[in-house]
């Protein structure tokens, strides 16, 4: 018997249950801050500025200081006040103008989104699912630098994020489910694109080891209970479980790598500044590697046990310097050195590069780096030709640092620098328990849930402080203690649900980067800290008749950081819902807490889904 498949219906053809379901959603995310992302070029903190340049530590304040400077290194003197890089005035002394114009966006986000699942199944024991999901970005940002870029990537030809992914500037598509499934008895397989989703805990990711995460979206912003459900990049896949007995359960899989997917430059939660070229080392380098692992899991009475092994290439990746390719010469004092500075990480870009040693360090403590070994590993991976352009290693002097940074900044007019992110290889071994409490009836401790989840990967390879050739390399404890309980506070409501977590991490952070480059400033000298910790307290509290719920997911860095998002969802019938939250960030903006690093990013936004 033949027939044809209606939205929202179950409809047998030849034997096969086939349905269609999904959703089109509208989202908006409206700025709450007049801070602009300081990692694009409108919302650099120096622009406009004329920040004065000390070029080898000498005071430049007359025109006969900058002459015996220029003499002193072989160069033509000024003529007539007029500057040999950019042919306009001289200004004395010289100073790193940064000619860029400042904007003010209104939005963060208004992206249109449809989705369609599809399910059918075959018999007993066979099954398939696919979703289709398409967003369009209407592009409210705004960035000087023009050509905003929302989803395009360098991983695959198309833009694609993943091989079944179609993207361009403010377009993408993509199959994140698409697999056959087989069920029999105890056993199941699913093999195709999917995620893996092994994680239970809001804002931190433990046990969730399988899938890195596509962060172009909305980066962290999206409601914290949502435990990155949107976020985990698929991959083509298998993945069988067996139930051995009714309490023991083993799973396995079997996966192409895929990296997680940072924001771009030039849109609104970009995170790596843009004065930096980032050059992804996935095509050619890790696009044919597969990630294997698998877990245990097991039931004693109220006692639940976990075990997993992950081998696996990070997702996340480290970053460090690599040259830049680009034959244009270091400046238009020194003609011909054009093929020498393609060998070293800086390319000359006098409209949207680095122009001072101030902003050389106020990003590099941004972005939890050390501005003077960072300035050492340049010169140091890349001789001999740093070196013939003159550069040298400054030690752990500070004072020398910006000298040399002034030096070439002043030569250069705007430097532009150039780094490479790969994806080394590690293992991830962990455990997890869970106890259920059984208090008395109607206390809080009834039905308390407790889990702990523990994890330990040796070696893992992190980005350097330094950003030097040579990652750094530490072995990372991760703990995750959870506590969640359904409770009910009054008769008049129904239950709510709560739950408070503590994260310890040895070597990284909630981004996880190294906790090595923490605490960085304009001498670029620092310690790091020992820990990075933190506590979230989260939960929602449905209304009497389902229709309103509230919600709340609060985050405190002890090192002196607040992610606060409170939030309601509307749901007046089957088809419609509405959810509004805010995300406010604030705390210390010392470097030394890692939320600090997106509170550009204050926001309320809503969200309108109907469903089909």
């Amino acid at each position: 018997m033949s027939s044809c498949a209606l939205v929202g219906l179950v409809v047998p053809a030849f034997g096969i249950d086939f349905t269609i379901s999904g959703f089109i959603q509208h989202q908006v995310a409206v700025k709450i801050t007049d801070q602009e992302n300081p990692n694009n070029q409108a919302g650099d903190p120096f622009n406009g500025q004329q920040v004065p340049l000390e070029p080898l530590g000498l005071d430049l304040s007359s025109v006969q200081a900058v002459n015996n400077l220029l003499t002193s290194l072989s160069l033509p003197s000024l003529n007539d006040l007029t500057s040999p890089i950019t042919g306009q005035a001289v200004t004395i002394p010289p100073t790193g103008y940064r000619n860029v114009r400042s904007t003010s966006n209104d939005f963060n986000l208004m992206v249109t989104r449809l989705e369609v699942n599809m399910q059918a199944s075959i018999d007993a024991n066979w099954s398939a699912s696919a979703t289709v999901r398409a967003i369009y970005d209407w592009n409210p940002y705004k960035d000087v630098s023009g050509g905003n870029n929302f989803y395009e990537t360098q991983f695959y030809d198309g833009g694609g994020a993943t091989p079944l992914e179609y993207a361009d500037k403010s377009f993408m598509v993509d199959l994140p489910n698409a697999t056959i499934n087989y069920t029999n008895g105890s056993f199941y397989a699913k093999l195709g694109n999917q995620q893996i989703a092994w994680g239970e805990a809001v804002f931190f990711r433990v046990m969730d080891a399988p899938n890195g995460l596509d962060l172009r979206r909305h980066l962290i912003m999206d409601p914290g209970l949502e435990e990155y459900s949107d976020k985990r990049v698929p991959g083509l896949g298998l993945r069988m479980s067996y139930q051995v007995t009714p309490e023991w359960e083993v799973e396995g899989f079997v996966q192409k790598f895929q990296p997680s997917v940072f924001p771009t430059p030039s849109s609104p939660y970009n995170i790596i500044p843009d004065q930096f070229t980032l050059h992804e080392r996935y095509r050619g380098f890790s696009d044919d590697v597969w990630n294997v692992g698998g877990r245990i899991r097991g039931q004693l009475g109220d006692l639940g046990l976990q075990f997993i092994a992950v081998s696996r290439h990070n997702p996340d990746g480290a970053i460090r310097w690599t040259r830049s390719g680009v034959n244009k010469d270091i400046s238009p004092l020194l003609p011909g050195s054009g093929a020498i500075a393609a060998e070293t990480p800086f390319e000359r870009d006098e409209a949207y590069g680095v122009k001072s040693q101030e902003e050389w360090f106020h990003y590099a403590g941004a972005v939890r780096l050390d501005g003077v070994q960072a300035l050492n590993s340049a010169v140091d991976d890349f001789q001999p030709a740093t070196g013939s352009l003159t550069a040298y290693n400054v030690g752990n002097s500070p004072s020398l640092a910006a000298a040399e940074l002034d030096t070439f900044f002043w030569l250069s007019g705007g430097l532009r620098g150039h780094i490479e992110r790969i994806f080394p290889y590690e293992n991830i071994f962990g455990a997890s328990a869970n106890y259920v409490f059984s208090g008395s009836p109607g206390s809080f401790f009834e039905q308390l849930i407790g889990r702990v989840e523990l994890t330990y990967t040796p070696n893992k390879v992190f980005t350097a402080p330094s950003l030097s050739k040579d990652f750094l390399v530490k072995d990372e404890w991760a703990l995750a203690a959870v506590v969640e309980k359904w409770y009910r506070w009054s008769e008049d409501f129904p239950a709510a649900y709560l739950v408070g977590q503590y994260i310890y991490k040895s070597a990284s952070d909630l981004f996880s980067r190294s906790i090595d480059g923490y605490g960085g400033n304009s001498t670029g000298l620092h310690g790091g800290i020992s820990s990075y910790q933190a506590v979230a307290f989260a939960g929602f509290q449905p209304s009497p008749s389902l229709e309103w719920r509230f919600e709340w997911a609060v985050l405190y860095d002890l090192q002196g950081g607040w992610y606060i998002q409170p939030g309601v969802r509307w749901k007046p019938d089957d088809k419609w819902q509405v959810d509004l939250h805010a995300t406010i960030i604030t705390g210390k903006d010392n470097n030394n807490n890692a939320v600090s690093s997106i509170d550009f990013a204050d926001e309320i936004a809503v969200r309108v889904t109907y469903q089909f």
